[in-house]
């Protein structure tokens, strides 16, 4: 049903408005950059435009949407869902992991930025893809594999950086301030992250 193709699409403009105003109001983007959540959403919007100019000529020209840009949605959607997923589950409590005024050029609610990349934009992609994308084939089944690299890419990016000191840690992971914490915590951490986006990208492969 082209209805369904419809609300896909108006939801991945959502996507891309919310994304673009947030990430466009934010002061020193170089050192947002760091972060994987951040990154993983600027994934999101470089794909969600490549992915609605597609979908309009699927819509309206019967154009084949190729299977790369299948793909990186399902990449940016995994994404996504794991972020909110990193977020909650250990950065929310942190406050030197979240959005602050000093953190944008004009007057935006910290609050409100930080729903929009970490819950609001997960949960429209989410929905789109599972919901109103389902007649769009999914792409190889080697995709599955794939959706698991900048994940994991990221994560040993960071842990190399972070052991040698090549740069002030982000969120903390393995050189915490805290003197009594726990060496094999660290390390549990470090193979969680990776390990949920591997499991998200199944679940969301295998629900589609």
């Amino acid at each position: 049903m082209k209805l369904l193709l419809y609300i896909a699409l108006i939801l991945n403009l959502i996507i891309i408005v919310c994304e673009i105003w947030t990430i466009s109001k934010i002061r020193n983007k170089i050192d947002v950059i760091k972060y994987y959540t951040f990154l993983q959403n600027f994934l999101a919007l470089i794909t969600s435009i490549v992915f609605s100019a597609y979908l309009i000529g699927n819509i309206f020209f019967d154009i084949t949407i190729p299977d790369y840009v299948r793909g990186f949605r399902y990449v940016a959607t995994c994404g996504l869902v794991t972020t909110t997923f990193i977020f909650v589950a250990f950065l929310s409590s942190k406050s030197k992991n979240l959005l602050t005024e000093k953190d944008f050029k004009d007057k935006v609610n910290p609050k409100r930025a930080n729903i929009i990349l970490h819950y609001f934009c997960p949960l429209v992609s989410l929905v789109s893809f599972v919901l109103f994308e389902r007649q769009i084939l999914l792409t190889k089944t080697e995709w599955t594999g794939y959706a698991a690299i900048p994940s994991c890419l990221y994560w040993g990016i960071y842990l190399f950086l972070s052991l040698t000191k090549l740069w002030e840690e982000p969120y903390d992971f393995t050189t915490g301030k805290n003197e009594k914490s726990s060496s094999l915590l660290e390390i549990l951490t470090m193979i969680i992250l990776p390990l949920s986006f591997i499991f998200i990208s199944f679940v969301l492969w295998n629900i589609r």
